[in-house]
């Protein structure tokens, strides 16, 4: 495999990741305070289904990616580095937790921890295709076994109950979606919420270990190109009929639903998508260097940046969608209610694109220039605690402020894991010994 191809390929998963972004901003922007959906509000909110699947997807590739430039280096414990920052990622990632407010739960940076963790140390192995496939029909498995308990199971009955009392709407804010979660924790204890629901392992590690080995498949035998075409349509065609005796929703139904979203439809509509959306842009994306027009440019290196600066995005869109909704608050307050426009999704939600295409850039290049400083992993770690408090303290008085003080912990989780990360690096490379 030839530098140049690698490098072309490593732009598609940038750029694809970037796109997955891009489709998380707008899901968030437009379910935050969105009135009951209506026909097209649904197709676009399953469009942004599809987020999830993709990122993780090529999260998968990002694990193959390492290997190749990793696995044979001389004097670097690549696996013990890998293991040791996938651990950092979870633990650190709680500090987003604590800013959604899901802290008991598994958020998407320990997903992305446990899934690259997982997927590495499997695709290290010299394990057939076929046996990989046949692992992850066990371990999805398992995850399905779960799942038709929590529709079929006595001891699941009350959180039944609170589900269905749940419009079919996709406001977050929605009265008793906390409660159903909460009767949900409660149900499965902690190494259920550690296994199947929201951003937990067997119901993603899918996403993540189908990427791995397709972006392996194709790197070492490009003619299985084929085969991948029509695994990954074959899935798509048969989501609308798989589970259908008890999941009868092809997406989501409720927000709730996010919790529990590995239902066969959606695990085999949004993998077979995430599947094509690679296959396609492996045929004709060749990075943004290589776009015609200047806005074409643009756009596909803003993709690929966001790609590049995930973690970053994840924090700095939230932080602007808060932005923006107290804004309106304050707004709404001042002018008796007349800016009610800007609670409108869509006009939300093109706010919401325009402001993080220019903040991730800025809020990473600030990152870049800050942890070159004396002492810089101490004063973020300062500013954390602060934060901490500050969102503590103001917990009582006002859910808002306290929601936008704990940003403080995850901006600094955000600022400092890359320095961790590059420490981890060398701590795990030996000095070459002298000749």
């Amino acid at each position: 495999m030839n530098d140049a191809v690698k490098a072309v390929r490593y732009h598609e998963i940038d750029m694809l990741k970037g796109l997955a972004c891009l489709l998380m901003l707008i899901g968030h922007a437009i379910r935050a305070q969105m009135d009951p959906p209506g026909a097209f509000d649904k197709v676009v909110l399953h469009i942004m289904d599809f987020s999830g699947p993709i990122f993780f997807f090529v999260s998968g590739m990002n694990v193959m990616t390492f290997l190749e430039r990793n696995r044979d280096k001389p004097g670097f414990g690549a696996t013990r580095f890998y293991l040791a920052a996938a651990a950092l990622l979870f633990f650190l990632g709680f500090t987003y937790n604590l800013n959604r407010g899901s802290v008991g739960m598994m958020e998407i940076f320990q997903g992305v921890a446990m899934g690259t963790a997982f997927t590495y140390l499997l695709m290290r192995t010299k394990l057939p295709t076929w046996a990989h496939f046949v692992l992850m029909a066990a371990l999805y498995a398992a995850y399905l076994w779960f799942r038709v308990r929590v529709e079929v199971h006595p001891g699941f009955a009350h959180f039944r109950e609170l589900r269905a009392t749940i419009p079919l709407g996709s406001d977050l804010l929605v009265p008793g979606i906390i409660e159903s979660v909460r009767e949900l924790g409660k149900n499965v204890g902690p190494l259920g919420r550690l296994l199947f629901v929201h951003f937990s392992l067997l119901p993603w590690v899918l996403f993540f270990h189908t990427g791995a080995l397709c972006y392996r498949s194709l790197g070492a035998h490009p003619a299985r190109e084929k085969f991948w075409w029509i695994f990954f349509i074959a899935l798509v065609a048969v989501s609308p009929f798989v589970g259908r005796w008890i999941f009868p929703h092809l997406f989501l139904a409720t927000f709730v639903d996010l919790m529990l979203r590995g239902i066969p439809s959606y695990v085999t509509m949004t993998l077979g998508g995430a599947g094509l959306a690679y296959l396609i842009s492996r045929r004709i994306y060749r990075g943004a260097e290589n776009m015609r027009g200047r806005l074409g440019h643009w756009l596909a290196a803003r993709l690929e940046l966001l790609g590049k600066e995930s973690f970053m995005f994840l924090i700095v869109h939230w932080w602007i969608i808060s932005t923006i909704l107290g804004a309106v608050l304050i707004l709404n307050r001042t002018t008796g209610g007349e800016t009610t426009w800007w609670l409108d999704p869509y006009a939300r939600a093109a706010l919401t694109i325009v402001a993080t295409t220019f903040a991730v850039p800025w809020f990473a290049n600030l990152r870049n220039r800050w942890s070159r400083v004396k002492h810089y992993g101490r004063k973020v770690a300062v500013a954390m605690i602060v934060s901490f408090v500050l969102t503590v303290l103001m917990l009582p008085a006002s859910a808002f402020w306290a929601l936008y003080f704990s940003y403080g912990t995850s901006f600094g989780f955000a600022f400092v894991y890359p320095t961790l990360r590059q420490r981890l690096r060398r701590r795990y490379t030996k000095a070459p010994q002298a000749a």
